[in-house]
């Protein structure tokens, strides 16, 4: 009778050989590989190329304990050697961890089977798969309730170190905490002894060392969707070595691949196939044990009550934070009804004072009229003049706050009106207030233009630099702007809601505002000035009142360099603008490539899709990277223009290097709010093209397209 081990082996022995001859190509190549001169010429360049393969993966590669190199890839090395003029140095290492900084250190050139993950993109290239197999999750038989990847948050979780399932466990799942392993089988040991929740492998590891090591308490508990796809690697730096190992892979016949896949999964017997009744029966088998799984479920109850409670207080502590987020709304909502209503009262009151001073005003002018001007009183009545004319600057200050009083907007660029400013008599009389206070400013050369009241938004400025001169007395202050994409809402006063603005900035040295100054900062008439002396109260207050009836948002900045307050109002694009330039001829045109546009925002992939659209290319655009991936399956494409961060799914390089695998030397472009970040240069290692800073412009988007498109 075989024993228990034994069966077990079959068993998986008939797994792996139903899995391997599915993928198994149909080409019929016995005869040498045709290397080209070129190739021919590098071997010649370099006799002995560094292969160090995984010391401790059986049955797809091992090291005996006599340090000989077995398995199912040193097979396929063997006969690689005989289609290719090619001398391999094979190099033993002590484990998989240290293959991989070989290879990224260069003191290798290849290792055997691997799956090119995304972070070994960066330094190997690899060839088209010759094998695969699924990545499952291992758990101990007596779990009643066969565990998904998604309850394993809270678990502990085995992978071996550096191996695929390693890598896409920490991209993929990151919410998972993860145990790392040195070896397979000390990972499959702490399953058996209960000392970790469960364990991420390939399903050819798991039963080769599980049927080794006469484990019997294991059982397979979900496939994770990770296929391994084996491949060969080799330095990203030797592209043509990629080639001549497609080529050596290519010349393999069908029944030289047969014979190797018959010598590590055959029964002893070479004509030996599956028949239908053992397949039967093997799934009579599976379905029985997991009849007596679900019969056992009464002693995983307490393990399900732990695991309910760890999910109630996952949920409470959720619950809380949107409390929390919705308490913080309500407090913008609270200070936005408190700034109407204080509004409504600066208006009504403004109203009857404007009365008021018109008799103020109107007869101090009688009064001038008629008092000669040697008279005394002559100097009583030109006071109640000019106090009557600060009061009514003031009145006009109340009723901006009290009404949507910026409503002639037209298009204008900030920097025009930031130099006008600067070149002001109201300017020149703060600098001589302020002797000691430099006035400097930092304007973007390619601005957009903003619909806004020109009168309004130069107030606006006016007192915001009053408010910084007077913060600083004795330093500087700056004046800036610049366009700026936000991808993430954000704000002290209210959220800054995701878009394209302009970035308006006013900046001091001061000493800065205190912490509980600053929820009630634009309230009007509040102020830590002496009223009479230096303000109102009524500056700031009004700035948030003009920027909020351009539909922008302000925000305060500070840091231990002092304080900066910055207005953000949307930008605005002449709707003309890309006719005019097509008309023109001013922007270069496509020729009916197809061109995937992926952004999470709608107006952002729709404004591009009609910009690239009307200069003659084909355009489908997708909300997210994994409708990207979905789309790549089914249709190729010339060139993608991605949007880097795509919250909450995978973003532009997680979208990039998967399209790469699926379709080699695919062009793209990247679009990003943020500064050239680490993403950005692992997508432009990986092969994207230049970088876009949002938000762009019609020749922006227009010119790097087609440069890309040109790229060699």
């Amino acid at each position: 009778m075989r024993s228990p081990a034994k069966i077990f082996e079959r068993f998986w022995r008939l797994i792996l050989l139903l899995v391997l001859l599915s993928v198994i190509p149909s080409i019929a190549a016995g005869a040498p590989a045709e290397l080209t001169a070129e190739e021919l010429t590098w071997i010649t360049e370099h006799p002995h190329v560094r292969l160090a393969p995984d010391p401790d993966f059986p049955p797809i590669e091992y090291f005996d304990i006599d340090g000989r190199y077995h398995g199912i890839t040193a097979d396929f090395f063997t006969l690689l050697q005989s289609k290719l003029p090619i001398k391999l140095e094979i190099v033993q290492m002590d484990n998989w961890s240290e293959v991989i900084q070989a290879a990224k250190d260069r003191r290798i050139d290849m290792f055997g089977a691997a799956v090119p993950t995304p972070e070994r993109l960066e330094y190997m290239l690899f060839t088209k798969p010759f094998v695969e197999f699924p990545s499952v999750v291992l758990v101990r038989d007596d779990v009643q309730e066969s565990p998904k990847l998604k309850d394993l948050k809270g678990k502990r979780v085995a992978v071996v170190a550096n191996y695929a399932d390693h890598e896409y466990m920490k991209r993929a799942h990151p919410e998972i905490s993860l145990e790392v392993m040195p070896d397979i089988s000390s990972g499959i040991r702490l399953v058996s002894f209960g000392k970790v929740d469960a364990m991420i492998l390939n399903i050819a590891s798991a039963s080769y060392y599980i049927a080794k090591d006469g484990i019997t308490n294991i059982k397979v508990s979900e496939d994770t969707g990770f296929i391994f796809d084996l491949s060969l690697a080799c330095r990203s730096d030797w592209p043509i070595l990629q080639s001549i190992l497609e080529k050596g892979l290519a010349a393999i016949s069908p029944e030289e691949r047969k014979t190797v896949y018959n010598n590590w999964i055959s029964l002893g017997n070479a004509s030996w196939r599956p028949s239908p009744t053992l397949i039967v029966c093997v799934v009579a088998v599976i379905m029985l044990l997991g009849l007596a799984v679900v019969l056992q479920w009464n002693r995983t109850l307490k393990k399900q009550i732990q695991q309910r409670t760890a999910e109630l207080h996952i949920e409470l502590e959720e619950r809380l934070q949107a409390e929390r987020e919705k308490q913080k709304l309500q407090e913008q909502i609270e200070r936005s009804k408190k700034m109407e209503a204080l509004g409504l009262l600066a208006g009504g009151v403004a109203h009857d004072l404007n009365n008021i001073l018109v008799g103020v005003s109107g007869y101090a002018e009688l009064m001038l009229m008629k008092v000669p001007p040697d008279s005394p009183v002559r100097k009583y009545a030109e006071t109640i003049r000019d106090s009557g004319k600060r009061a009514a600057a003031v009145v006009a200050d109340m009723l901006t706050i009290s009404r949507n009083a910026a409503t002639d907007k037209k298009p204008l660029n900030l920097n025009q009106l930031v130099k006008r400013y600067l070149a002001s008599p109201e300017q020149a009389e703060l600098a001589k207030r302020f002797p000691r206070v430099d006035f400097s400013a930092s304007l973007s050369n390619d601005l957009f233009n903003v619909a806004c009241s020109d009168s309004h938004i130069y107030k606006a400025l006016m007192n915001l630099a009053v408010n910084a001169a007077e913060a600083t007395e004795q330093g500087h202050v700056l004046i800036r702007t610049r366009n700026c994409y936000i991808d993430r809402p954000f704000g002290l006063y209210e959220q800054v809601k995701i878009g394209e603005y302009v970035r308006l900035e006013v900046c001091d040295n001061g000493p800065g505002i205190a912490e509980q100054d600053l929820e009630h900062l634009f309230e009007p008439f509040f102020t830590r000035k002496k009223i009479g002396h230096s303000g109102t109260g009524l500056g700031l207050a009004v700035v948030w009142n003009t920027v909020h009836d351009h539909g922008g948002y302000i925000e305060i900045e500070q840091s231990e360099q002092g304080s900066c307050f910055v207005i953000y109002l949307p930008i605005t694009r002449n709707s003309t603008e890309l006719e005019e330039a097509v008309e023109k001829n001013e922007l270069p045109r496509g020729h009916g490539e197809r061109i995937l546009v992926v952004d999470n925002e709608p107006h952002i992939r729709e404004l591009a899709a009609q910009i690239l659209e009307a200069l003659g290319y084909r355009v489908d655009i997708v909300a997210s990277g994994e409708d990207a991936i979905e789309y790549l399956r089914k249709q190729s494409v010339n060139l993608l223009v991605l949007d880097m961060i795509m919250d909450p799914g995978i973003n532009g390089c997680e979208t990039y290097l998967q399209a790469v695998v699926m379709q080699p030397g695919i062009k793209a472009v990247i679009c990003s709010g943020f500064s050239e970040s680490t993403e950005v240069k692992r997508a432009q290692a990986a092969g994207a093209g230049d970088y876009l800073k949002k938000p762009y412009s019609v020749r922006d988007l227009a010119k790097m397209v087609h440069e890309e498109l040109q790229r060699n």
